[in-house]
């Protein structure tokens, strides 16, 4: 009977609802108005955490000599920012990388000539793109450098020195001393958003061999900078002819 009397209970109290749907919609644009004050309280309450947050941003890394700006087929940016992530990726993983590969549209400022702050590689890379490691063979390998080349010669990487023939690649040298061989196994460190597929690298995303690496690139490269910095000597990167079109 009790559970009877629960069922009864609960049906009339479902049939007692009252149903609800829109009746009319109505929009209006709230304009933002830069001059009206900011409110003390709110600013008192923020000043600790932007007092942390400037300081960390302004932090100087490294001093480079001049500005640096992406560009294809290869600039000084884009070499120095492949070679970081090369090193930082080996660190990281433990294990030796043979490539390493950034986006080049995920580029997205140059840095300043002088002192590199925190808050320039921010602005260099601020997406929260994971580093992942993928183990390909050499004839995935090819296929992958083949598939930058082709989209306008973007093709940002460091361990390897291509050759590029109307958006194809004719040659690719390791420049550990490995031969590219289509049955070995190379490890080739990237952003999750490339391994995942994106840049339409689809076919990357039936590879086995993937570790996923808990470290951001941008951490990856503001590391590598950091680094850098403690030797005490200023940066003077120069695209090094990794990337040569015929």
């Amino acid at each position: 009977m009790k559970k009877l009397t629960l069922f009864g209970l609960l049906l009339a109290a479902t049939a007692c609802q009252r149903s609800f749907y829109v009746a009319r919609q109505q929009s209006s644009r709230l304009s933002v108005d830069a001059t009206v004050a900011a409110d003390s309280s709110t600013l008192r309450w923020l000043a600790p955490y932007k007092q942390q947050l400037d300081a960390t941003m302004n932090a100087p890394l490294v001093t480079i000599t001049e500005r640096l700006e992406k560009n294809t087929p290869e600039s000084a940016l884009d070499d120095l920012l492949a070679d970081a992530l090369l090193a930082q990726a080996g660190k990281k993983y433990g294990k030796t990388i043979d490539v390493s590969h950034l986006n080049y549209g995920g580029i997205r400022n140059g840095l300043p000539a002088g002192s590199v702050t925190t808050g320039n590689l921010f602005e260099v890379m601020p997406f929260d793109n994971q580093l992942v490691v993928l183990t390909l063979t050499g004839a995935q390998l090819m296929q992958f450098l083949n598939h930058f080349a082709a989209n306008d010669n973007a093709l940002v990487v460091g361990g390897v020195r291509v050759r590029v023939h109307d958006k194809a690649v004719t040659s690719a040298t390791l420049t550990n001393g490995r031969t590219i061989v289509p049955d070995q196994s190379y490890t080739v460190a990237m952003s999750d958003y490339v391994a995942n597929g994106g840049g339409g690298a689809d076919f990357l995303k039936t590879v086995g061999g993937r570790d996923n690496v808990n470290y951001l690139i941008r951490d990856a490269l503001i590391d590598y900078f950091r680094e850098q910095g403690k030797a005490g000597k200023p940066l003077t990167p120069q695209a090094d002819g990794r990337i040569t079109l015929e």
